[in-house]
């Protein structure tokens, strides 16, 4: 029983981690972040860290490129700016452009949190 709390007690802590940085975001920015992973995680690191294609930066780091109202109107034109032919055109429904600035916008306010990491 003791090996099995030991070998549990990671992943208890991972999912606790997980769930409260989820509850972090606004059902806005959270449905940006849950397309985002269904549609950008092919390329691009969705947080941070390295994206699965070198040349695709992070969504963190994206975030910070362009203002909202430059990424909404390239979102609009089918996120043709900015990308290379390799970016796939999107049709979005209602809403996900705003869920995703949202999300964008949750990513620059955690980078500008005082507690959080650098």
């Amino acid at each position: 029983m003791k090996r099995l709390l030991v070998l549990a007690t990671p992943l208890l802590l991972a999912a606790c981690v997980t769930d409260r940085e989820a509850n972090t975001l606004s059902e806005s920015a959270a449905e940006g972040r849950a397309f985002a992973q269904q549609n950008c995680a092919g390329c691009h690191a969705i947080d941070d860290g390295v994206s699965p294609n070198p040349d695709a930066p992070s969504l963190r780091h994206a975030a910070h490129r362009l203002p909202d109202w430059m990424v909404e109107g390239s979102f609009e034109r089918g996120i043709q700016v900015g990308h290379t032919a390799e970016m796939p055109v999107f049709t979005f429904e209602e809403d996900d452009i705003a869920n995703l600035i949202a999300y964008f916008d949750a990513l620059r306010a955690k980078e500008l949190s005082p507690d959080s990491p650098r």
